[in-house]
């Protein structure tokens, strides 16, 4: 696009006339159609560029929305997507007239060029069909992650891993939510900056993808739900186990102080002194009988009692 005339026609000379038309008409295509890209990885620098370019947006505020947004504001237009990674980035990008600026925390790739490179904002709908791509492409590793916990959980369902789990879901479904909107709007406002009739086929079959992935994401919302259920019956289990052990113990405890109980009883009533000495001085062998014998007869009717419950610990 910086040949100047001269080079044209001597590039050109070689050609037929019919040829030499069509290559300068292609040429001059080129040169009338054409934006610039300007890539950037640092936002500092994006912003800069952006003034230079007199572009007046509130970047930080863009920064700290958590869902998919589209602006069109004095024919500019503005596309952020928030996206998942090591750092949580950032996708943004302002086309104007002449520019295509670029945010993106890693270097951008522009992708394969499609076939309609001379026609009107080709560039601009390249530059914004590649990035739509490559954000569907993130969300749906991110749902591939989230789902692979899931079926970990399925195994053991603890329920504050679940709750993180569905709130990851959750986020997930409303950037899904918002994307595929944001992708039906593109197409329909007739935008001048990204004409889908250049990338009609492709931007249908991105269009499907979408919505698929978005009915995956709505779909496990309810596996969110199985899970909770499942965590919960599971702790209701548990709680049985523990409420069963302490009935086990208590029980034990009750046979014990009833054993304990009855022959200290009989031994506290013929220790009384003026019962003692009056009655049983002379039968001391018949109260050693006695205690052995209620003691005996204490632990014979515990067990008997301990069997008719049916009680096992446990573990």
């Amino acid at each position: 696009t910086n040949l100047s005339a001269a080079h044209l026609t001597t590039l050109a000379f070689p050609l037929g006339i019919s040829k030499r038309r069509r290559y300068f008409k292609v040429c001059y295509s080129n040169i009338l159609y054409s934006k610039m890209i300007h890539s950037f990885t640092k936002i500092d620098d994006f912003k800069k560029a952006l003034n230079s370019a007199k572009i007046k947006r509130d970047i930080n505020s863009l920064l700290k929305l958590e869902l998919p947004f589209f602006d069109y504001q004095e024919k500019v237009s503005i596309l952020y997507f928030p996206i998942y990674g090591e750092r949580e980035g950032k996708y943004l990008i302002a086309i104007s007239k002449k520019n295509i600026f670029v945010y993106s925390p890693i270097e951008f790739n522009q992708g394969k060029s499609h076939k309609q490179i001379s026609k009107p904002h080709s560039e601009s709908t390249n530059v914004t069909f590649h990035t739509l791509k490559l954000v569907l492409k993130n969300y749906s590793e991110q749902f591939q992650k989230i789902r692979d916990r899931m079926n970990e959980l399925e195994v053991s369902p603890v329920l504050d891993y679940v709750e993180d789990a569905g709130r990851a879901l959750r986020r997930l479904t409303d950037k899904m939510e918002t994307l595929v909107e944001l992708i039906i709007i593109l197409k329909q406002r007739e935008i001048k900056e990204f004409d889908t009739n250049l990338i009609a086929f492709d931007y249908e079959i991105l269009t499907t993808e979408a919505r698929y992935w978005l009915e995956r994401c709505r779909s496990h919302i309810y596996r969110i739900a199985s899970l909770r259920t499942k965590s919960e019956m599971q702790s209701n289990r548990e709680l049985n186990d523990t409420m069963k052990r302490l009935t086990v113990i208590m029980t034990v405890l009750t046979i014990v102080s009833i054993v304990v109980s009855v022959p200290g009883t009989i031994g506290a009533i013929f220790g009384i002194p003026a019962l003692s000495d009056t009655f049983f001085k002379s039968h001391t062998p018949m109260l050693v009988v006695v205690l052995i014998a209620a003691t005996s007869l204490s632990i014979v009717l515990g067990y008997v009692y301990w069997k008719s419950l049916g009680l096992k610990y446990a573990k």
